[in-house]
């Protein structure tokens, strides 16, 4: 008898081993380490001498054995006396008092029969057959063919052999154990009987059970070793050891596809857990060749007739799937019974007079859900459309941080997924991150990205108040403080500066806060039920028997919930990637605290970790890209710690005015401070009241206070590193993404803490009238102080913006500090950047770039190489604007200029100067066709009338940009059909351009004519190892011309193609599709129904699904 922490299931089965009517001749007891009373029992009932203590469990059941018979009675051959037999027994395995004669009286009868079974029936329930026999399909799937609930009445009393039996009882003659060698020690729990028996019959023995004899068992017995996982790795094992050695790759290759296909399946049904336990058990069990190959040697020692001969005792595939559909069809009238009334939570309640049926109709509860969610959207529309009056109808927006997005879907997708960086004379590095973002919202602008960025600003308070709306349900059932928390949103000081300023990343994280937070609440069953799933409240009596549960909410984790946590991270984390490394620490430990409840919060992880994994890979030489805001780089002060709690982003003075108002300047009234803290103290004197309120929902509160908390102390530390580089200041990560993270965290803690405060009110109301008025009282001004401090900013804000010009006219005092607020730099703007004739030429076969030249008013000037059709939104990068910064965070300088930058600055200074030196053979190295000056004041038109002198620059007039010309080509008798220079070039040994290259927008693939020996194509792009040529299928040998790539070409006339390739570009590909595809899978909201549950489970892990259904 062997046990392993037994001590509940011990006393019956000992007693049962008692009262066999066939006494047993010795007993062994053997303890596998057990950490209860399990040892102590054996050796009362057994004595210490025919006990052994084993403490090795992971050994399974066939080491306890072994070790059992050595220590307590060796084997010293077969005698010529009667043979010896084992009897294995369970500690959760009782036998019925005849079992062990019939067992012995069947292989008396028959001298053929090694191994004798018992039929096993549940151990609380003696009628309900759990097998009778065991058999496997051909790959291995250990089964027992007994329907779900299957009741025991003599129909398998017929049955004898059988391919295998249960461990539980099984009669062994000892000389067959020793030739056997007992148990497979690769196999210490599931499949180990299975195995044996099946060695007996290669050994041409007989398997039989025995109906007679019965062993009641413990089906599915907590923390036991007979797990899915472990049933999995078994058969994985039993399929490589008894397969011929030239299917042995096979089945390894089948059973790997096979588990990538059960995970997707499993993914699909809404069961994504059994699906990875599946695809890990079956690597555990590939990744033991040395296991393997010894049981395959053992297993051929003691084989004596053909494989073949065993298929015929295996069960054939249509009857397995058969069975597995009448498994499937009880798991479906389980969900049936479930959905039916007999288990409607709220079934069993009373209803009539007595139970104020008719007062409950009374209540404000009884309106449409929505009425605060609506109320909240049009008074932060109202507010949204006064303060950004000019944007509706914009063709596209611009100013802050905002530049106007490329034109068409393809543009911003490549911008996106591109391995090299398309910005002036190009580097290599990833798309950022944000880019898949902006295609997604020109997606729903219908193709046009700009359109749908006017709008995204015009709707952002309003779909800020929405998305925390629908999060405040996660938190709360109260409807009033659902529309706090909407306006409270709506009005956030952080998304009035993003909006003004134009942080686009900032703007999308606050809208998808909540969002996020309510998943991940989903994710991990923390959040509240609504309707029929509303916990009872202390000292209700219904529910006692049957809480009322449902995936999200009351304690049940949701995979659904957490596969969309997973894309709303993915979201937040590219728009604002500051706040990936503080998601990242907070998901781990809320997954490592809630343990298995926890398990479904770590697929948050996966969507963000694929999005950024590329786009680390390309930034190992320079990690602070990484933290860097998409969009322009753009200088702030932050404001300190204090303020941040306060939920302002920026450095305001408490005496300093509200920014744009001349009346609210200053002077006796600190207007700042008041106006900071009425919006914030009423939350956060909730939140922290929810710290110290009594109930399991203050575990929830202070959790979100430790999150809060976190991403604040992220947000400071990034605030450290330098990401960006403006003029001549370095810019940090914009706080305001962590302010909002914080902020929300918070409110969803004084939502708590509001909520438990009106509870505690509603039952201490009594009879006294008084008394309750002034509750009453207490909570009415409670939301008149919740809704003051949004509708107050969002009315300073509103005035801000439409009183502006009389701002500018007159300023406020700025002695006492930074007022509070900013002002808007946000315009309505021409999607186009370049000219019209420029933009052709950009995007077609000449690929050429523009230089624009803006003037500055201190009598400098910016220019900007730009490609295509201009600079766009989503071509920026991150890498880009952090490559030229260096030194350990808070000890940054920027680095010298390279040799292009250095080429730029040259050939500016010799435009802008006008003093007849030909610019030309720099600009022709930078690929650039034309020249933009932008400006219209005097100076610009003094510089526009130097630089028509420039040799080389044609004059094509004043465009709504600016003046434009167009650079005429070097060496002209040779490029005579040419008027602009292009991206791609011919040139010979001397270096003279002798033809142009018509290109797409990174590739070349074109025929080349022949030309003279020694020349080299030349890319306007800077050298790297990642850009390879062939011509006419052979590869190129790179090089280099000035800071240009090239390579050398053939005289000979051929195919030329050229690409840029990055290492790592196809895995990582697939491993986004991978990992987005299955999340998207998982978060597609249909129910998970048990039935579909079962189509990626085998047959006993279904048995245990029923049961536990």
């Amino acid at each position: 008898m062997v046990s392993h922490n037994g001590s509940d299931y011990l006393p019956r089965t000992l007693a049962a081993l008692a009262d066999q009517t066939r006494p047993v001749d010795s007993v062994i007891g053997v303890d596998t380490g057990s950490r209860d009373d399990s040892l102590a029992l054996l050796e009362r009932a057994l004595g210490a001498g025919n006990v052994l203590s084993f403490p090795h469990g992971r050994s399974g059941m066939g080491g306890a054995v072994r070790a059992g018979l050595s220590a307590r009675s060796p084997w010293e051959g077969q005698s010529s006396r009667a043979a010896e037999w084992i009897w294995l027994l369970h500690d959760d395995a009782a036998p019925a008092p005849e079992a062990l004669a019939e067992l012995l009286g069947a292989v008396e009868r028959a001298p053929s029969v090694t191994v004798a079974g018992c039929k096993q029936l549940d151990w609380h329930s003696g009628r309900r057959l759990i097998d009778v026999g065991l058999s496997t399909s051909r790959w291995a799937e250990r089964l027992t063919m007994i329907d779900a609930d299957e009741l025991d009445q003599g129909q398998y009393n017929g049955r004898t052999d059988t391919f295998a039996v249960n461990s539980a009882g099984m009669l062994v003659r000892r000389d067959i154990w020793e030739h056997l060698q007992g148990f497979d020690p690769a196999l210490p729990g599931t499949g180990d009987d299975v195995d044996f028996c099946w060695r007996n019959r290669l050994a041409g023995h007989r398997v039989v059970v025995v109906p007679t004899a019965r062993m009641f068992h413990v089906a599915h017995r907590p923390h036991a070793q007979g797990n899915p996982s472990a049933a999995r790795k078994a058969q994985v094992h039993l399929r490589l050891k008894h397969a011929p050695l030239w299917k042995v790759p096979i089945h390894a290759v089948g059973a790997l596809l096979g588990s990538i296909f059960k995970l997707v399946l499993s993914i699909a049904v809404k069961d994504p857990g059994h699906g990875f336990s599946q695809l890990v058990a079956t690597i555990a069990a590939l990744g033991r060749p040395a296991a393997v190959a010894k049981s395959r040697r053992t297993a051929a020692s003691t084989r004596r007739i053909r494989r073949s001969v065993i298929k015929k005792l295996q069960t054939p595939r249509r009857d397995v799937w058969n069975h597995r559909r009448s498994l499937m069809e009880a798991l479906g009238a389980d969900r049936s019974t479930a959905d039916g009334l007999l288990h409607d939570p709220l079934a069993d309640q009373p209803t009539g007079d007595s139970t104020d049926d008719f007062a409950a109709l009374t209540t404000t509860e009884r309106g449409w859900v929505g009425a605060g969610a609506l109320a909240a959207i049009f008074i932060a529309a109202a507010a949204s459309v006064t303060a950004l009056s000019g944007l509706f109808r914009a063709e596209a927006v611009s100013g802050g941080g905002l530049i106007p997005v490329s034109a068409t879907l393809g543009e911003i997708w490549h911008h996106a997924s591109s391995w090299w960086i398309s910005l002036g004379a190009g580097l290599p590095g990833k798309g950022d991150p944000f880019g898949y973002v902006l295609w997604i919202l020109g997606v729903s602008g219908g193709g046009d990205a700009n359109a749908a960025m006017s709008w995204l600003l015009l709707l952002a308070a309003p779909l800020s108040g929405l998305t925390a709306w629908f999060a405040a349900g996660g938190v709360t059932t109260r409807r009033r403080f659902r529309f706090a928390a909407a306006l409270f949103w709506a009005a956030a000081p952080a998304l009035q500066v993003a909006l003004n300023q134009g942080r686009a990343g900032a703007l999308v994280a606050h809208i998808m806060i909540p969002l996020l937070v309510l998943a991940l609440l989903r994710a991990a069953g923390s959040a509240v039920g609504h309707g029929r799933f509303i916990l009872p409240a202390p000292g209700e009596r219904r529910f006692t028997e049957k809480p009322p549960t449902h995936p999200g909410v009351n304690g049940t984790p949701s995979w659904t919930a957490a596969a969309a946590a997973g894309l709303a991270l993915a979201v937040v984390a590219a728009a604002a990637p500051s706040l990936l490394i503080p998601a990242v620490v907070l998901i781990v430990l809320c997954g490592l605290m809630l343990g298995r409840r926890g398990r479904t919060v770590w697929w948050a992880l996966l969507p963000s970790v694929a999005l950024f994994l590329p786009f680390g890979l390309s930034v190992i030489d320079r990690p602070r890209a990484l933290l860097a805001d998409p969009g322009v780089p753009l200088a702030f002060e932050a404001a300190p710690l204090w303020q941040q709690i306060l939920g302002q982003p920026l450095l305001f003075a408490p005496g300093g005015g509200l920014s744009g108002l001349p009346f609210f300047s200053g002077g006796v009234i600190p207007w700042a401070l008041v106006l900071a803290l009425l919006v914030a103290v009423p939350v956060l004197a909730l939140a922290v009241a929810a710290l110290f309120l009594p109930g399991k929902r203050s575990r929830t509160a202070r959790a979100l206070w430790v999150a809060a908390l976190v991403v604040l102390v992220g947000g400071w530390l990034a605030g450290h590193v330098a990401t960006g580089v403006l003029g001549d200041a370095l810019v940090t990560p914009f706080t305001g993404p962590a302010v909002s993270a914080a902020g929300f965290a918070l409110l969803a803690a004084a939502l708590i803490g509001a909520e438990r405060l009106l509870d505690a009110a509603d039952r201490s109301m009594s009879s006294r009238v008084r008394q309750n008025v002034m509750l009453r009282s207490a909570v009415a001004l409670g939301m008149v102080l919740l809704l003051a401090g949004p509708l107050a900013g969002m009315a300073a804000w509103s005035a801000q913006n439409v009183l502006r010009p009389a701002a500018a006219a007159q300023p406020a005092d700025g002695s006492a500090g930074p007022p509070l607020g900013t002002p808007r730099l946000v315009e309505a703007g021409n999607a186009r950047t370049l000219p019209a004739t420029a933009i052709d030429r950009g995007t077609g076969p000449e690929q050429s770039r523009t230089l624009l030249i803006s003037t500055k008013e201190n009598g400098t000037f910016d220019a900007a190489l730009m490609r295509g059709a201009g600079t766009t939104l989503d071509s920026l990068s991150t890498i880009a604007a952090a490559r030229n910064i260096m030194g350990a965070p808070g000890q940054e300088t920027v680095r010298d200029d390279d040799d292009v930058t250095a080429s730029i600055r040259s050939v500016v200074a010799t435009l802008v100067a006008g003093q007849g030196v030909d610019p030309r053979p720099l600009l022709e190295r930078l690929g650039a066709g034309f020249v933009v000056l932008r400006s219209a004041d005097t100076a610009a038109q003094i510089t526009a009338s130097r630089m028509d002198a420039v040799p080389g620059l044609v004059a094509v007039g004043q465009t709504d940009v600016g003046w434009l010309w167009r650079i005429t080509p070097l060496n002209q008798p040779a490029l005579q059909p040419a008027d602009v220079a292009h991206r791609v070039r011919i040139v010979d040994p001397a270096g003279a351009t002798v033809a142009l290259v018509a290109s797409k927008y990174d590739d070349v693939d074109t025929t080349i004519a022949e030309g003279p020996e020694g020349r080299l194509v030349v890319l306007a792009e800077r050298p790297d190892p990642g850009w390879s040529a062939w011509y006419d299928g052979r590869k190129l040998t790179a090089t280099t011309s000035g800071s240009a790539q090239a390579f050398t070409l053939p005289a000979s006339a051929g195919q030329l193609t050229i690409r840029y390739d990055a290492p790592w570009a196809l895995w990582a590909g697939i491993a986004q599709a991978t990992v987005f595809g299955l999340t998207l899978m998982l978060a597609i909201p249909i129910p998970a129904r048990r039935p579909n549950t079962g189509l990626s489970r085998d047959e006993g892990s279904l048995r245990k699904e029923h049961q536990n259904a």
